[in-house]
C-alpha cells in the first residue's frame, strides 16, 4: 500500500482556506469558443412516464448565483401522452410549489411543447423545484373507478431549463458548474508527461466528474499539448512544474502560490475579449501530495465542506469503516411518502460486497399507514405494497398490521442468487391501489404509506472475499484487502490515455486514492502484486513481469495465446479481457484487458455488469462482445457429473462391502447353530 501523507492539521479542521486578495480573471493565451450567455440543463435523461389518471413528478434545477429575468431563461417541457384522453384532462406545471400554467389535454395535444419564462424569484441562487402534475380522463371512463394502463403522460428528455452561464468563482458549489454538461464540454487536463501518481489523480477525478455530469459523453481527459482552443469548462490537475505550455502560462498568472506540501484548489475565469470560460486548478508541488488529500474531491461529504475561491488542502479524510447495517438514508433516501399521485419511489443504490452461497442480505422496512388503510372494508380497493430489490419484487403484507402500534415493521430476506452478479444494491418501493377515484361522485379517497429512512439493509461483511475466477462484482476488488494495482502502458500517446480513461470511466465505482495504485508497466515489481489484485491494460506480451508467466495465463495453450480453445474466432477477435486468480497470490484476482488500440466501452460494460457467469470476454470486429459462459457452464456440468459418479462409485463400494459383511455374519451364525446341534 502506498504510504499516506501525514495529516498536518487536526481532524476537526480538515481544510484551510486562503483568502484571495487579487481578482481571478486570467487572460487566455489561446482562443475561447464562447457558449453564449445561457446554458440548458435537462430535466430528465430518459423518457419519464407518469402513469394512471393522476400522477405528478418533481424535478430540480440549481442556480449558482442570482440572475435577472431574460427571454432566453425559460423552462421548456416536451411531452407525449395517450391519444385516448378527453376533457377535462389537464397538465399543470408548478415552480417552487406555485402553479404557473395549466393547459387542457386532448387527442390533438398528444405531442407538444410548453415554454415558460422564468421570473426573478425563480432565478435566485439555490435549488428550485419544477413539478409536473397530470390528470388524464379516458373515453368511456368518465364515471369509472380506478386507474388504467391507457392513461399516461411522458416527459421527454429533450425538456430543459435554460439558465445563465455565469457562475460565481467559489468552491462552495463544487462540482457545479463543471458537471453541468448538457450542452457544455468539460475537459480534465493533465501534463504532457505525467508520472504515475499524477496520472492516477487525473484519472480518479475524471471518473468522479464523469459519473456526476448531466451528460457523461461531454466529459473528456487530455494532455496539455492537445489544447488549441478553450471550449466549455476546464479542470487542470497535476504538478505545477509539469505544465509547460498553455496551462503553464496560466499558472504563472495565478495570485495564489502553489504550496510546498498539500494541494492548491483555485477557481478562475479565463478571459479573451468578451468571451470567458470557467476553470479550476488542482495543483501540487510534488505528485505524492495527491495521495489521500485528493479524496476530499471524491467523497460527497467532504466536497460539501469546500469554501472560498482558493483553498489549500493538506489533510486526508479519515477512512470510514463499512458497516454491515446500512440505514435507508445512506442510500440517499429521505423519509418516503407514497400516495395515489406519487405511487413509486426513486431508485436508491448502495455498493454490494462480494456475496457467497451462504451470504445473507435482509431489508427491514419500517412504515406507517393512513387511517383509512388501517381499517379494512369491503368497499376498499385492495392495496399492494411492494419493495423492488434489483428488479425482483418482494410483497409487504398490509393485512397483518399491529393496530396498537403506529409504526409497522417487515423483514425481507433477499434471494442472494439475484445479487451475485450485481455491483450495487438497487432498492425502490411501489404502492398500487392507494387512490380510488370516482369522477362522478364525491367518494374520492387518497391513502398513503410513509416509509421511514430508518429502514435498514443488513449486508455481509465486505472485508474478506472477492471473486477471482469469474467476472461477478468488480467493485469488491477495490474494498478487499489493499485494493487494486492498475498497470498502464509506458507511453503517453493520446490513444493510450483514451484507453486507460475508458477503463477508469467503466469502473462501477470511483475508488479512493488508497484503494488503487497506478503503475507504469516498466515499473511493476512482484512486491506490488503480492498484496493487491491486479488490472493490466494493454498488450500483456509487452509487460516483462507478466510475459515471464505466459504459460499460466487463462488464454494460453502451448505457450501461445489461443482464443479458439474457448470457441472464439481469433481472426475476428479485436480485444479481450479475462480474469483468473493472481499469479502472485491466488487469493487475489488478476484481470487483463488486452488491446493494442483504445479499450472499447462495450467490453468494459460487459465485464463490469455481467448478466452471466464467465471469465473471458472477447470483442469481435463486428462490434459484438462474446463470452466463454457456455464453456464454464459445461465445465460446471461436467464437474458436477464427475462428483456425482464419484459419489455413486463410493456408495457402490460401501454397498458391496456391507453385503459381504452381512453374508459373512450369516454364515458365522449358521455355523455356530450347526455346532450347537452337534
Amino acid at each position: 500500500m502506498k504510504p499516506l501523507l501525514p495529516s498536518l492539521v487536526s481532524t476537526a479542521l480538515l481544510m484551510t482556506a486562503i483568502p484571495v486578495q487579487a481578482k481571478s480573471d486570467l487572460p487566455s493565451p489561446i482562443p475561447i469558443i464562447s457558449t453564449g450567455a445561457t446554458s440548458e440543463r435537462m430535466l430528465t435523461t430518459t423518457d419519464d412516464v407518469l402513469p394512471g389518471e393522476t400522477s405528478s413528478r418533481t424535478y430540480t434545477y440549481t442556480i449558482l448565483t442570482d440572475e435577472s429575468p431574460d427571454p432566453s431563461k425559460k423552462l421548456s417541457l416536451d411531452w407525449s401522452h395517450s391519444e385516448l384522453l378527453i376533457p377535462p384532462s389537464a397538465l399543470t406545471v408548478e415552480i417552487d410549489g406555485e402553479p404557473v400554467e395549466s393547459i387542457a389535454l386532448t387527442n390533438d395535444t398528444s405531442e407538444g411543447n410548453l415554454q415558460i419564462k422564468l421570473k426573478r424569484e425563480q432565478l435566485t441562487k439555490g435549488t428550485h423545484e419544477v413539478t409536473v402534475r397530470y390528470t388524464g380522463i379516458l373515453r368511456g371512463r368518465m364515471c369509472d373507478t380506478g386507474n388504467t394502463t391507457g392513461s399516461w403522460f411522458t416527459v421527454r428528455p429533450s425538456s430543459f431549463v435554460s439558465l445563465g452561464n455565469k457562475a460565481s468563482l467559489t468552491l462552495n458549489d463544487y462540482p457545479n458548474p463543471f458537471t453541468q454538461t448538457f450542452n457544455d464540454q468539460l475537459t480534465i487536463v493533465v501534463p504532457n508527461e505525467p508520472n504515475a501518481q499524477t496520472l492516477e489523480a487525473g484519472l480518479l477525478l475524471y471518473r468522479q466528474l464523469k459519473g456526476d455530469a448531466t451528460d457523461s459523453d461531454n466529459v473528456s481527459i487530455q494532455y496539455e499539448r492537445q489544447l488549441e482552443t478553450f471550449d466549455g469548462r476546464y479542470v487542470f490537475i497535476g504538478e505545477a512544474g509539469g505544465f509547460t505550455d498553455v496551462v503553464g502560462a496560466l499558472i504563472k498568472r495565478l495570485d495564489t502560490p502553489v504550496p510546498s506540501e498539500g494541494l492548491l484548489l483555485k477557481r478562475a475565469s479565463l478571459i479573451e475579449g468578451k468571451a470567458s470560460t470557467d476553470a479550476m486548478f488542482i495543483l501540487a508541488e510534488e505528485a505524492a501530495s495527491f495521495e489521500g488529500t485528493l479524496d476530499h474531491l471524491l467523497i460527497e461529504r467532504q466536497r460539501q465542506q469546500l469554501n472560498g475561491e482558493s483553498l489549500v488542502l493538506t489533510s486526508s479524510p479519515v477512512k470510514q469503516d463499512t458497516s454491515a447495517v446500512v440505514p435507508l438514508r445512506s442510500l440517499g433516501a429521505s423519509n418516503l411518502l407514497l400516495s395515489g399521485s406519487a405511487a413509486v419511489s426513486p431508485n436508491y443504490f448502495y455498493p454490494l460486497p462480494a456475496l457467497g452461497d451462504d451470504s445473507n442480505v435482509t431489508l427491514d422496512v419500517m412504515f406507517k399507514l393512513s387511517d383509512n388503510l388501517r381499517v379494512n372494508t369491503e368497499e376498499q380497493v385492495m392495496t399492494d405494497f411492494t419493495a423492488w430489490i434489483n428488479g425482483v419484487p418482494y410483497s409487504i403484507p398490509l393485512n397483518d398490521i399491529q393496530k396498537d402500534s403506529e409504526w409497522q415493521q417487515h423483514a425481507i430476506q433477499v434471494d442472494t442468487d439475484t445479487l451475485k452478479r450485481s455491483t450495487f444494491l438497487d432498492v425502490s418501493f411501489e404502492a398500487n391501489g392507494l387512490r380510488s377515484e370516482g369522477p362522478c361522485t364525491s367518494s374520492d379517497t387518497d391513502r398513503w404509506i410513509y416509509v421511514s429512512d430508518d429502514s435498514r439493509v443488513t449486508l455481509p461483511s465486505s472485508a474478506s472475499t472477492s471473486s477471482q475466477d469469474a467476472f461477478l462484482n468488480m467493485a469488491s476488488l477495490f474494498t478487499t484487502g489493499e485494493g487494486i494495482v492498475l498497470v498502464v502502458p509506458d507511453g503517453n500517446s493520446t490513444m493510450e490515455l483514451s484507453s486507460v480513461a475508458n477503463v477508469m470511466s467503466g469502473l462501477p465505482i470511483t475508488p479512493l486514492s488508497g484503494q488503487i495504485e497506478v503503475v507504469r508497466a516498466q515499473d511493476v515489481t512482484e512486491d506490488l502484486l503480492t498484496t493487491r489484485s491486479i488490472i493490466f491494460i494493454g498488450n500483456p506480451e509487452t509487460t516483462p513481469l507478466l510475459q515471464d508467466q505466459k504459460e499460466k495465463w487463462l488464454v494460453t495453450r502451448n505457450d501461445a495465446i489461443d482464443l479458439a480453445q474457448y470457441g472464439f474466432v481469433p481472426e475476428t477477435s479485436e480485444e479481450y479481457a479475462w480474469i483468473q486468480p493472481s499469479l502472485w497470490n491466488d487469493e487475489l484476482a488478476m484481470i487483463v484487458i488486452a488491446t493494442d488500440d483504445t479499450v472499447d466501452p462495450s467490453l468494459m460494460q460487459t465485464i463490469v455488469f455481467p448478466n452471466e457467469t464467465f471469465s473471458l470476454a472477447v470483442k469481435n470486429s463486428n462490434g459484438s462482445v462474446f463470452t466463454n459462459s457456455q464453456s464454464i457452464s459445461e465445465q460446471d456440468t461436467e464437474t458436477a457429473g464427475t462428483q456425482s459418479n464419484e459419489r455413486q462409485s463410493i456408495s457402490s463400494v460401501w454397498y458391496f462391502a456391507g453385503f459381504i459383511t452381512l453374508l459373512v455374519a450369516i454364515l458365522v451364525i449358521l455355523f455356530m447353530m450347526r455346532r450347537k446341534k452337534v
